[in-house]
């Protein structure tokens, strides 16, 4: 009976590891190394997609077709294949609910840790520009990473809050400010 318990443990981790660089956008499971034309067409049975004007490769994940429809995701392909997938967990600005990006958070961080499990580094940054401040604070699980990005500009540039799950194939950084 030991052994049966020992074989569903392998089992279990190796599953894990195979989940870890998959992110579900809505229904849709994506992960990096997916065909540029299977992902979008999976992603169009269920959103609005929009191109990235400048930026030939990159794509937007809305809910819908309305001039305000939500984002709800980004995605680039490399060589005909996702590069990297997130998942906007959160953005906020104006007034600013902290109960909202408390949920938004810890959703996301939910998401990483039941994809990823619970070990995780914590790294922060700042960057100052032109009448702003940003601030951001990555949470790098194994296979994806969570990340906060706060804005405290000026007049023009204003105050904002965005929450993201990112994988990646490359381990780069994108909207890392």
């Amino acid at each position: 009976m030991k052994n049966y318990y020992f074989i569903g443990l392998i089992l279990i981790l190796v599953f894990q590891s195979v989940q870890a660089d998959e992110l579900k956008i809505g229904s849709v499971t994506l992960s990096p190394g997916m065909e540029q034309d299977d992902a979008l067409e999976k992603l169009r049975s269920h959103f609005h997609i929009v191109k990235v004007s400048g930026a030939e490769s990159m794509f937007f994940v809305l809910e819908d077709e309305a001039d305000k429809a939500r984002h709800i995701a980004s995605l680039a392909f490399q060589n005909g294949q996702i590069s990297w997938i997130e998942r906007n967990w959160g953005d906020f600005s104006g007034r600013i609910s902290p109960v909202e990006v408390t949920k938004a958070l810890l959703s996301a961080m939910d998401s990483a840790t039941v994809s990823s499990g619970s070990s995780v580094e914590i790294s922060t940054s700042v960057k100052r520009s032109h009448g702003a401040e940003f601030k951001s604070v990555h949470f790098v699980f194994p296979g994806r990473k969570i990340i906060v990005v706060t804005t405290n500009g000026d007049v023009e540039r204003g105050q904002h809050v965005r929450i993201y799950e990112r994988v990646d194939n490359n381990d780069a950084q994108h909207f890392d400010n």
